[in-house]
């Protein structure tokens, strides 16, 4: 799976011209869309903060996130034009604070959820644009079996913490996209890798090409567990696009206060792995970066350093994903309009 090095580009492409079609995926934990116990004014941030995290997410491909691989803000066409970036393709949300969160904050902006399922801290849920919304269908989850691990979290392992949807783009290639929120803690490693081997196994079933991202709340020991899954066909997202440590961590108590108190550590909890599709590999990794990691603005009523919209940073991953064949613009009509 081939890592390159480019500028930001249009998240989405005319459906009647790309054979590689460009991806971008934000994910975010929200932490339940509450106000940072750094925040200046909490009551007044319990009010805009849905604002705001819809207005992150939305700007997180508009302009070089911060820590970025894509060195400028917009992408050069062909003929030299410089053209502005669209919002992500698909947002992957965590600690959504109730099922509908996600259409109420995001469906005037063009987004459809294709599913909001509970967790164990609030609700994951998948939202897509709407013209991948139109070719796409959610994916059961099958209800797994109870883990063996004696746990007061083996209970989460009924029901697989996470949405997904099979998406059939305009190339005619079809992927897999999920949304999780696995288990917390150090002691749940071993129900964390119950949950994402079944998660990874329901997925690569249904669709050669995959993409498992959300807060998976893994510590660096369990690296090596995912790596090794499925004759090691799963790729981690940051480490294709070169470990660049400046993006690594989601999670850094050093810098964001969000919580009052409490031991300070940094930690890679969010993840994006990716399943290529075997000897063809149909998706490439481009970009990884962050977003929400930023303190929020005095303008938006932001305390300083610490204040940020979240205890978590987001992720912003980019693709290409080749066409599964050539296909003629009649063909790909007739097979667009075949599965509306």
């Amino acid at each position: 799976m081939a890592t390159k090095s480019a500028g930001i580009r249009p998240a989405y492409s005319s459906p009647h011209t790309a054979i590689t079609i460009p991806l971008t995926i934000l994910s975010w934990n929200i932490s339940n869309a509450q106000p940072s116990s750094s925040s200046p004014n909490p009551n007044q941030r319990a009010r805009e903060s849905s604002r705001l995290i819809r207005l992150a997410c939305l700007e997180a491909n508009a302009v070089t996130p911060p820590n970025s691989r894509r060195p400028s803000t917009s992408s050069t066409s062909s003929h030299g034009s410089r053209t502005r970036q669209s919002p992500p393709d698909i947002i992957a949300l965590q600690e959504s604070p109730y099922p509908t969160w996600g259409d109420e904050e995001f469906g005037s902006s063009g987004y459809v959820s294709m599913g909001t399922q509970m967790t164990h801290c609030g609700y994951v849920d998948l939202l897509l644009r709407s013209e991948l919304a139109r070719t796409s269908r959610p994916l059961p989850l099958l209800r797994g079996t109870q883990s063996t691990q004696q746990s007061v979290m083996a209970d989460i392992a009924r029901d697989l913490p996470s949405v997904a949807t099979t998406i059939l783009l305009p190339n005619r290639t079809r992927v897999a996209v999920s949304s999780s929120h696995l288990a917390p803690f150090k002691e749940n490693a071993a129900l964390r890798a119950y949950q994402c081997q079944s998660l990874m196994k329901i997925l690569s079933e249904e669709c050669d090409n995959c993409i498992v991202i959300g807060d998976m709340n893994m510590r660096a020991a369990e690296d090596k567990m995912v790596e090794k899954f499925d004759n090691k066909s799963w790729i981690d997202a940051w480490k294709e696009c070169g470990s660049d440590k400046s993006v690594k961590f989601t999670w850094d108590s050093f810098v964001n206060n969000y919580h009052d108190g409490g031991f300070r550590f940094k930690a890679r909890f969010d993840r994006c792995y990716v399943r290529g599709g075997g000897s063809e590999q149909l998706l490439g990794v481009n970009y990884f970066g962050l977003m929400g990691n930023r303190p929020v603005k005095t303008e938006d009523g932001g305390g300083g350093r610490g204040d940020y919209l979240s205890d978590h940073f987001g992720l912003v991953v980019g693709l290409d994903v080749k066409a599964t064949a050539a296909v003629s613009d009649e063909e790909r009509d007739e097979k667009v309009c075949s599965d509306d």
